[in-house]
């Protein structure tokens, strides 16, 4: 990659897939904010494989490198055993987090530690590692580790977002996040998407100085307020089918329903034929449903615009505070969400309704119901506080613009 020239700001940008296929949609507003402020931006991706491309600013560059581990490199993490590192985070696994060290903690302590190594040399050998530029990992997974390594040695600027998996150990495979510490200890900064997440690392991460962690929500861009749609109702989701997202809740939950709804989900995954077997079974036929898939980001808010749809809901069982809710909102669409992560910063009882984390089909049915049977002027009021939460809170201009500046002056 080339060489940076004196007095360029240049910004090394870690991603998960951006711009590659569709996901990282939320990256799709940052990026803009991003390469009008740097000179020049090199986004990294871990996708090896899609050949769609979304469109980037002119002054943006792509490489690609290998996030997972093969077989081999599993088998020789074990020889990390001895490495201080490892001992380390167990230490501060067993008294900082009082837990168990299980086998399933010291496997995933292992192999992250060898990628995050892997990692570290790949990045070496790029030669990009200069005191001048800023190198961002837009999730604290074993990229952000990796530069976390790299700057106990080196003279280097490196931040990272965290969200929702990679902050609350809850949804994780062993209630457990490698080397939070050590992240927290060598970072220059950690930008939170919402303020439970930092309180979530105050409280469960056990690090000394929280001074690094600082909120800085996402946001989108503005999109069309207008009144309820007096047509058919309709609901819509917008998530991957994966476990997490709780689709399935949304399924019996319509069950239970006897007015006649719409209901477009946007999303696919893991579990869309097992989802689309049961809604064939249970659903009634007063509920008519459609998984329109994964589509690109502008098809969902071409949707939200020319469809006006009537409520928005989210049921995960964990979240950070999504993007999706961010865009349902920006177009005055009142919201369901279940209190988990940081939805409660985002939906509340004028806008929408914040239910229980882990509600029964029964009250997700029984929030539909209410709304459905409110009067026009009830659902124009959240409609409207719905439009003003994303103007507060989760308008991406001012959101980006504040995150760069702060970028740039640390």
């Amino acid at each position: 990659m080339n060489n940076v020239e004196n007095n360029e700001k240049v910004l090394y940008f870690f991603t998960s897939s951006f711009p590659f296929d569709f996901d990282e949609t939320f990256i799709e507003n940052e990026i803009h904010f991003l390469s009008n402020k740097f000179n020049k931006v090199h986004i990294i991706s871990n996708n090896l494989t899609s050949i769609v491309i979304r469109d980037i600013p002119s002054n943006v560059t792509l490489k690609r490198i290998r996030y997972e581990l093969n077989n081999f490199e599993k088998l020789m993490s074990l020889f990390f055993v001895f490495n201080h590192f490892f001992w380390r985070e167990l230490l501060h696994v067993k008294l900082r987090y009082n837990k168990k060290i299980t086998l399933g903690i010291v496997k995933t302590a292992l192999t992250s530690l060898f990628n995050a190594k892997r990692l570290a040399k790949e990045f070496i050998n790029l030669k990009i590692l200069n005191n001048n530029s800023v190198y961002y990992s837009y999730w604290s997974n074993d990229n952000a580790i990796a530069l976390a390594l790299l700057k106990k040695k080196k003279n280097i600027k490196c931040i990272s977002r965290v969200h929702g998996w990679d902050v609350f150990f809850g949804p994780s495979k062993y209630n457990y996040l490698p080397y939070r510490n050590l992240i927290s200890k060598n970072l220059n900064a950690i930008y939170s998407i919402s303020q439970e997440g930092i309180n979530y690392c105050h409280n469960n991460w056990k690090i000394n100085n929280n001074s690094f962690l600082k909120l800085s929500r996402l946001g989108v861009k503005k999109g069309i307020y207008n009144n309820e749609n007096v047509g058919k109702f309709l609901l819509v989701s917008c998530s991957s089918l994966i476990p997490l997202k709780r689709i399935d809740l949304l399924v019996y939950s319509l069950a239970k329903i006897k007015f006649n709804i719409k209901w477009i989900h946007f999303g696919d995954g893991e579990k869309l034929n097992e989802l689309l077997n049961l809604s064939k079974h249970i659903l009634p036929n007063n509920i008519e449903y459609e998984f329109r898939g994964r589509v690109e980001n502008q098809e969902v808010l071409d949707f939200y615009k020319n469809n006006n749809p009537s409520l928005f809901i989210n049921v995960s069982s964990s979240e950070g505070v999504p993007v999706s809710i961010m865009e349902a909102m920006s177009y005055g669409i009142p919201v369901i969400a279940s209190d988990v992560g940081g939805n409660s910063e985002i939906v509340n009882n004028d806008n929408g309704y914040l239910i229980e984390p882990n509600p029964k089909p029964k009250l997700v049915a029984e929030k539909i119901k209410e709304f459905y049977n409110s009067t026009l002027e009830i659902k124009n009021k959240k409609r409207m506080a719905a439009f003003k939460m994303w103007e507060e809170k989760f308008n991406a201009e001012k959101n980006y613009t504040s995150f760069v500046e702060d970028i740039l002056s640390l």
